[in-house]
Order: structure tokens, then C-alpha cells, then sequence
């Protein structure tokens, strides 16, 4: 974690240094990062965190506008039409990269945007109801063959990052679950704790107080890496399913055309922003992570991403263009 801050650090005061924060005099008025949900959420939470860090910075106002609707469409619309000029821009969440795909019609693609720097990173965890009968991955998968109709899973939502979870979980081990929406990861996590729901995929840092006073069982994180915060809780991938993996994420992106100086300045910012105390506390609370890059680093992520998903959307056939 220090060799992190480190890196951060030094990345963003060699661009300091070089008098780019002076490019064209940006900002000269205030900014708005736009989300696509309502206040509260991760999203929101480490939007305003963001925001009164590069407030800081810059000596100019960041101010976070929540425009919620449609899985976040809303918001990503009203960005990709907004002027090129650094004084729009988008928190960029899982839908970003798969909205295209579950809503037809769309007027934006990934092409509408241009990132600007990945944020943060937030495992995921597979629970169970405590009473189950399995204790690792490869026991659940077992399980779910051996009783098709009555092992299920819940998730805030049809389309949302959990439920795809799911979906690509189901296509790379063969498990036979049912998939029961909920408006929320609440009522999904209380569905499971009470036997009405046999499991759930969700963020660590929600599902955290269940598994830590015995209510949930964890089989395993859903990230390429062991969490911090339960180190004692393996990957699928260490289970026996090597092509899984999926974690929730957080970027900021501006519309597409954006100059790449006012590109190049947002992201030396967020990264000296990540490696401050501020969002440190607030990824040790999330169990998030995020290691340094740059715009090409985080447009390339989104599109790998893009890909990974367009195939899983089509082969469960989820669609939410009605």
C-alpha cells in the first residue's frame, strides 16, 4: 500500500511540476461530475469524495449532480451530449461498459465518452444462507446440479453488476440457479439470511456485517485477488473456475472530444486524489483498490470489459429494451 501512495504521489507531481495544471486555465468556473443514481450509494459516496478532492487541487468547485434512472442511462446520456470542455463529466459505473447491450437503441456507445481514470475497484463475495449445506465453491456447484429447482440466487436487480455476476457465474461452472431480482442488495441479503433465497452475489463491503456475525456464509471473493479484509476467503478462480471474475468498479470519464490536456491534467489528479488519507479510509471501508493509470489504461479496461459482457448478455438473452 505504500509503494502505492508512492507511485501515485509521484505520478501526479511530475505532471504538477511540469505546469500542467495551467493548461488554458482549467478550471475557470465550476465542474460537475454527473451520477447515475441517488445519493448514498458507493457511487455517490466516492463521487463526493472525489469531488471535494479535486476541489482542493484545483481551487475551483467540483460539485456532484445525481441524475438517476434506467440502470443509470439518464445520466450517461445527458454526459455524452454535453460540450467537450472538461466541465461535464460522468462517475462511471459497471453500466457504463453494458448498458448497449441490455438496452437497444441507445444513443451513446463506450466511443461517446472519453475516460479519463479508473477510480476504484470493489470485490464482490458468493453468500449462503448459513443452513445450506456446502462450505466451498465447488460444493455449491454440486449442490445446485443436484437440486435444479430449488437453489436460487438474488440481486439488487435484473441488469444490475450483481445479477451479471450471476449470469457469468451460472455460464462458467454450470450451476443451476434461479435468478430473483430484488429492488436492492437489502431485501436480496435479508431474502438469503431467511432461507428464501439460497445465495447471493454482492459487494464485501454490504454483505461484510452478515458474514463477520455468522448470518451468511462466504465461499469465495469474485476479484482475481484475496480481499484485505477477509483473507481467509478464496477466489473462485483459486475454487477451480480460472475464468471467473468480476469486480464492481468506479472510473470517471468526460464526453467524447474532451481535449486529452484537460484529459491528462483530471487524471494525474484522481491518482494523487486515490493515495491521499481521504479516499484511503474510504476504500478501507469499502474493501476497495485501485493500482495507477492513465486515460489509455482506463479506456482500454472499459472496452475489454464491454466485450467480456456483450458475450455474457447474449448467451443468458437479458434484455431490457421494453
Amino acid at each position: 500500500m505504500n509503494y502505492l501512495k508512492h507511485t501515485l504521489i509521484a505520478a501526479a507531481l511530475a505532471v504538477t511540476a511540469s505546469g500542467a495544471w495551467a493548461q488554458d486555465g482549467y478550471p475557470a468556473r465550476p465542474v460537475s461530475i454527473v451520477v447515475g443514481f441517488a445519493a448514498g450509494g458507493s457511487t455517490d459516496l466516492l463521487a463526493r469524495t472525489l469531488a471535494k478532492e479535486l476541489s482542493d487541487q484545483f481551487k475551483q468547485s467540483f460539485i456532484v449532480e445525481n441524475k438517476p434512472g434506467a440502470n443509470s442511462n439518464v445520466a450517461h446520456t445527458f454526459v455524452s451530449r454535453a460540450a467537450p470542455d472538461g466541465y461535464t463529466l460522468l462517475m462511471v459505473p459497471f453500466g457504463l461498459a453494458v448498458n448497449q447491450y441490455l438496452y437497444k437503441g441507445q444513443k451513446y456507445t463506450l466511443d461517446s465518452f472519453a475516460p479519463i481514470a479508473l477510480v476504484a475497484q470493489v470485490p464482490n463475495v458468493i453468500v449462503v444462507n448459513k443452513d445450506v449445506p456446502v462450505k466451498d465453491v465447488k460444493g455449491y456447484v454440486d449442490y445446485s446440479k443436484a437440486n435444479p429447482k430449488s437453489v436460487s440466487y438474488g440481486s439488487p436487480g435484473v441488469g444490475s453488476s450483481l445479477h451479471l455476476g450471476g449470469e457469468l457465474f451460472r455460464q462458467a461452472t454450470g450451476a443451476q440457479m434461479l435468478h430473483v431480482p430484488f429492488n436492492g442488495s437489502g431485501p436480496a441479503l435479508v431474502a438469503v439470511r431467511s432461507g428464501d433465497v439460497t445465495s447471493a452475489f454482492d459487494n464485501l463491503s454490504t454483505v461484510a456485517p452478515m458474514i463477520r456475525n455468522g448470518d451468511l456464509k462466504a465461499l469465495a471473493v469474485t476479484s482475481a485477488k484475496r480481499s484485505d479484509a477477509f483473507p481467509d476467503v478464496p477466489t473462485v478462480a483459486e475454487s477451480g473456475y480460472p475464468q471467473y471474475e468480476i469486480s464492481s468498479y468506479f472510473g470517471l470519464a468526460a464526453p467524447a472530444g474532451t481535449p486529452p490536456a484537460i484529459v491528462e491534467q483530471l487524471n494525474a489528479a484522481v491518482m494523487k486524489a486515490v493515495a491521499g488519507p481521504a479516499f484511503q479510509a474510504q476504500f478501507k471501508t469499502l474493501g476497495a483498490y485501485v493500482e495507477p493509470n492513465t486515460p489509455a489504461q482506463f479506456s482500454a479496461f472499459l472496452h475489454k470489459e464491454s466485450e467480456k459482457w456483450k458475450t455474457v448478455i447474449a448467451t443468458s438473452g437479458i434484455d431490457l429494451s421494453n
